[in-house]
C-alpha cells in the first residue's frame, strides 16, 4: 500500500468515526421542533375574541342575532372545555334552543343560544349566575340540578393522590414540592410534589385538553431542561404530562413505580 493510500485510509476512518460522534450527539441534544397548538395560550374562547363584549353590572355580555348562532354556540361550548372549564349545568335537548353553564376556578360562563339570537355572559362566577336570572335564552343555571363534569384540577389531584399512594406502598415518602421551573407559560392544572427515591424525585403534572399541547409542552420543557425524563397520561376528558427531574437511578425507580400496575 502506498503513502497516498494509507494517508487517504486514515483520512476517512476519521471522517467516518467524527460522523458517528456527530449523530450521536445530534440524536442526544437535538429536540426536534414541535408546532404551536392552535389552542394555546386562551383564557376566553377565541371564537368570542373579536364579538362585541359590553359591561352590563360587574359582568360582561354578548347578546346578538347572527345567521350562525347555533354554530358558533357548538364551537364555543368546544373551545371551553379546551381551555379548562367545566360544564356545570346545561340543556341541549332541543336543537334550536340550547344553553349550558361552566366554570373554571371562581370564572364563570353562560352561553345559549335560540333560532339566530346568540347571549353569552362572563365574569365571576356569582356575578353570572345572577346575571343570568334576567338575560338567559332557553333556561337559567339556577333552575336546573347541577351535573357531574370533569375538570383538569380534578385530574391532576388525582393523579397526584394516586401516584403519592404506590410510593407510600413501595415504603418512599412524599413531601411538599412547589416545580417553579421549567414551566410552560400556559396550562389548565398543575401539581406537584417530591418522592423520597433516593436523593428525591421531583415531579410535575400538567393537564391539557388534547395531545398537541401535550407535545407542545413537553417540546419547551425540553428545551429547557435537556435533563428531565417525561410520561404522558393520555386519554378520557383531558391529557397529562408528567415531567420527573433528579438523578437517573432515582428517576428510573421513580418511573418504575408510577408505571406499576395496581393490583
Amino acid at each position: 500500500m502506498t503513502m497516498k493510500k494509507l494517508a487517504a485510509g486514515i483520512i476517512m476512518a476519521l471522517f467516518l468515526l467524527a460522523g458517528a460522534v456527530y449523530w450521536k450527539y445530534w440524536e442526544g441534544y437535538h429536540i426536534q421542533p414541535v408546532p404551536k397548538p392552535k389552542i394555546w395560550g386562551y383564557t376566553d374562547p377565541p371564537s368570542l375574541a373579536n364579538m362585541s363584549w359590553k359591561n352590563v353590572g360587574s359582568v360582561e355580555m354578548i347578546r346578538e342575532n347572527v345567521s350562525t348562532a347555533g354554530a358558533l354556540y357548538g364551537k364555543t361550548l368546544l373551545e371551553l372545555q379546551e381551555i379548562g372549564y367545566s360544564m356545570v349545568s346545561g340543556n341541549w335537548s332541543e336543537k334550536t334552543c340550547q344553553w349550558s353553564y361552566w366554570t373554571r376556578g371562581d370564572k364563570g360562563y353562560y352561553i345559549a343560544y335560540n333560532g339566530t339570537a346568540f347571549l353569552a355572559i362572563r365574569g365571576n362566577n356569582g356575578a353570572v349566575l345572577n346575571a343570568s336570572e334576567e338575560n338567559w335564552l332557553c333556561g337559567k343555571p339556577l333552575d336546573a340540578p347541577p351535573m357531574a363534569s370533569p375538570s383538569p384540577w380534578k385530574l391532576a389531584e388525582a393523579m397526584a393522590v394516586s401516584f403519592a399512594n404506590k410510593f407510600m406502598k413501595n415504603n418512599f415518602t412524599i413531601t411538599a414540592f412547589n416545580w417553579t421551573e421549567p414551566l410552560p407559560d400556559w396550562y389548565l392544572a398543575k401539581v406537584s410534589f417530591k418522592a423520597e427515591v433516593g436523593d428525591g424525585v421531583e415531579i410535575l403534572i400538567l393537564v391539557y385538553s388534547d395531545r398537541d399541547q401535550v407535545e407542545y409542552a413537553e417540546y419547551l420543557m425540553k428545551k429547557a431542561d435537556r435533563n428531565l425524563e417525561f410520561l404522558r397520561n393520555d386519554g378520557g376528558d383531558y391529557y397529562a404530562l408528567i415531567a420527573l427531574r433528579g438523578n437517573r437511578d432515582d428517576v428510573e425507580k421513580a418511573v418504575e413505580i408510577i408505571q406499576k400496575p395496581e393490583k
